[in-house]
């Protein structure tokens, strides 16, 4: 989990950092394609929260 922290770091980082630096309308499309992936794998993150916690969550039988 801390990797995954590290990781979301430096990508929201480097998000604040490209919108930035490439704010023009020659490299929109850079900064749009780094902002969908970074969305992707939010969306990746919350599922597989939502999974782990689904799967901890249930009573032995």
């Amino acid at each position: 989990m801390l990797f995954i922290t590290i990781g979301f770091l430096l990508a929201q980082t480097a998000l604040v950092a490209g919108a930035l630096v490439l704010r023009d309308h020659e490299h929109l499309w850079v900064l749009g394609l780094m902002f969908g992936w970074y969305c992707f794998a939010m969306v990746a993150l919350i599922a597989a929260i939502w999974v782990h916690y689904k799967k901890s969550s249930r009573l032995p039988r």
